[in-house]
């Protein structure tokens, strides 16, 4: 039996169908909102990474990253010669958890939460998140929640949105995040990323002239 962590979600149909479909429906480009919409939307299912992988190759193309949904519709567009061309903001490449280079943000994150609690009562707590994976019963995924504050055995924080990879969470739910589920944490001081160790890391991967892009999408200025 596969680990959760081995399982990616796969859209059926395509996503890049969909939406597709969905703007000439429209007979006007989708908004950010309205891409977003139908992909929390659209039916998937759980899928190891091989037999996804056997899937495109059956369909002949990689479907839309729903990580990076509106990034990648606006790249298909494009391929596709739809107008007008419309900014797709930055790209976020994602690691596996298996990964020893992501293991090691992870680490670096759980050796510094003590820092973090220091800080916490200096900010505002919508500027301040925990990273953790989270289970809907029948999926899960690694996801940031704000409104973070110090309980007994780790933190309390909030869920601001929904991923895909967990449909069935709602927006506003509050959990408890152990010290030992804490995967990442971060604080933007108007524009200045304390913490945040896995974005650092995607950061650093990617090149150099698409960093500007990554760094208005999170909201960062200045790497303190």
């Amino acid at each position: 039996m596969n680990d959760d962590a081995d399982l990616i979600p796969v859209f059926v149909p395509a996503l890049g169908a969909i939406l597709i479909a969905a703007e000439d429906k429209k007979r006007e480009p989708l908004t950010n909102d309205e891409v977003l919409s139908i992909r929390d939307n659209a039916a998937c299912i759980m899928m190891t990474q091989i037999d996804a992988a056997k899937l495109a190759d059956s369909r002949g193309y990689d479907d839309l990253d729903p990580e990076n949904c509106w990034y990648d519709w606006q790249m298909l567009r494009r391929e596709l010669n739809r107008k007008p061309d419309l900014d797709p903001g930055a790209r976020v490449d994602m690691v596996r958890s298996s990964d020893p280079a992501y293991q090691e943000c992870v680490a670096n994150a759980r050796a510094t939460l003590d820092e973090f609690r220091s800080m916490l009562p200096r900010y505002d707590s919508h500027s301040c998140l925990v990273k953790t994976k989270l289970d809907d019963g029948q999926s899960s995924g690694f996801v940031w929640l704000f409104n973070t504050t110090i309980s007994d055995d780790g933190f309390t924080a909030e869920l601001f949105e929904v991923p895909p990879s967990v449909p069935l969470l709602k927006v506003g739910q509050v959990f408890d995040v152990p010290d030992g589920d804490v995967i990442d944490w971060m604080i933007n001081d108007d524009g200045t990323l304390y913490g945040g160790y896995s974005l650092r890391y995607h950061r650093a991967n990617l090149p150099p002239d698409e960093r500007p892009a990554f760094d208005e999408h999170v909201g960062v200025t200045k790497y303190g």
